[in-house]
This record gives structure tokens, sequence and C-alpha cells, in this order.
């Protein structure tokens, strides 16, 4: 792939991720955008990519993924905005079973990502789990912030947000964070 691809990885991984723990444990998950799992309003996973270029190719490109799953318990400060897989199901999680599907379904999404070199073959799938898809968020830029509303992603994978003066911005995930006007999401 071409460097500027390499962050729509993030994008395949999270609903690779979403769509396994719904699959596995018919459970609620939900994307907020660009690389959080969210189950009942609570962090459950977050993705950061990482990549090396060697001239303008792509040396490596890593995709790591933090999953609470099998955690009890959590620090005072996160109590409020995060949660495991197995405090959301009430019993203890097979990690190799979750990983062997989660694998599974990356390689299936990542497929259809290669093949359409974007996101547009998954654009209903992820658009299906966004969390915050028509509704207000507050976008937290370096140059500033601002709210909007939330219209799912295009096939480049940037958030598309009508601002309140009626303009739309294409979010590009770099610096950017997201969040539900009234909480995390």
């Amino acid at each position: 792939i071409r460097p500027e691809q390499a962050s729509m990885l993030t994008l395949v991984m999270g609903l690779s991720v979403v769509q396994a723990c719904r699959c596995l444990y018919n459970v609620d998950a939900q994307i907020n955008w660009p690389n959080d799992m969210v189950i009942n309003g609570k962090k459950a996973c977050g993705i950061l990519t990482e990549m090396s270029l060697d001239g303008s190719e792509i040396g490596y490109v890593i995709v790591g993924t933090g999953i609470n799953v099998n955690q009890q318990d959590f620090d005072e400060a996160i109590q409020k905005t995060a949660t495991s897989l197995a405090l959301v199901l009430g019993r203890k999680i097979d990690r190799d079973e979750l990983l062997e599907v989660i694998l599974d379904t990356f390689a299936s999404n990542y497929g259809k990502f290669l093949k359409a070199g974007d996101m547009s073959l998954l654009l209903d799938a992820y658009n299906g789990v966004l969390v915050n898809k028509d509704k207000e968020i507050r976008v937290l830029d370096p140059s500033g912030e601002y709210n909007g509303i939330s219209g799912g992603i295009n096939e480049k994978g940037e958030l598309l947000v009508t601002k309140e003066d009626g303009t739309r911005e294409c979010v590009y995930a770099g610096e950017v964070s997201v969040r539900g006007v009234y909480g995390y999401v």
C-alpha cells in the first residue's frame, strides 16, 4: 500500500474488532472514530497504527490493538469511561478464541481494503457501527475546537462533519480527537 493509505488500517482493525465481538458475544460494540471500540458508552479497545518509511516506501506498519478482555477493575481515573469484555458479559473470556476471530475478520476486511485501495468496500459496515453517526460531536483539533454533526466516514476514512455554520469538513485522524458533546461518546 502507499503511505497515505496506512492510516486507514486503524479503521480496518477497529471494524474487525467490533465485528468479532458482535459475532462472538452478541454485544452492542461500536466504533468511536477513528480508533476506539466502545460498549455501553465505555472504551473497551484502543488502536494505534505506527508506520516507518524507507524513502517514499513503507518499511513496516504496526497496528497495535489493546483490548480490555478480562480486567475486573480499573484505576479510579478511568473507571467511568473504561470497561472490559469480562465486565460486560459477566464471565471470563477465552483470549485465544477472540484473537482467532479478530484475525480472521481482519484478513477478510483487509482483502476488501486492498481490492478497493480505500475504505469504499467497508463503508456501509463501518458507518453501521459508528457510535456518533448522525449525532452532535466536538472535534478537538490543534487549530481549534468546534461542534458539528457526524456524517460517517468517506472512502478515505475521513470523518465527515457538518459544522454549526453548515459547512462540511473532512476530518483526518492525525492530531484530531472526537468526543460526544455530553461525554466520551
